[in-house]
C-alpha cells in the first residue's frame, strides 16, 4: 500500500492544480489522471513480480 501513495497524492496534487488553472473541475481531475499515466506513476504491478 505505501508504494501506491506517492502516486494517487500527485494525481491529486496535479488534479487540483488543473481544476483551479482551468476553473473546471471535470477537466481539472481529467488531465490529472492524464499526468499521472502519461509519466508513469501508475504502472503496472508485473515489472514488481519479474525481478
Amino acid at each position: 500500500m505505501k508504494e501506491k501513495v506517492f502516486p494517487i497524492s500527485m494525481a491529486v496534487l496535479w488534479g487540483i492544480v488543473f481544476t483551479t488553472a482551468m476553473h473546471s473541475m471535470t477537466l481539472g481531475i481529467c488531465m490529472g489522471l492524464m499526468m499521472g499515466i502519461a509519466f508513469g506513476l501508475f504502472d503496472s504491478d508485473k515489472k514488481d513480480e519479474q525481478e
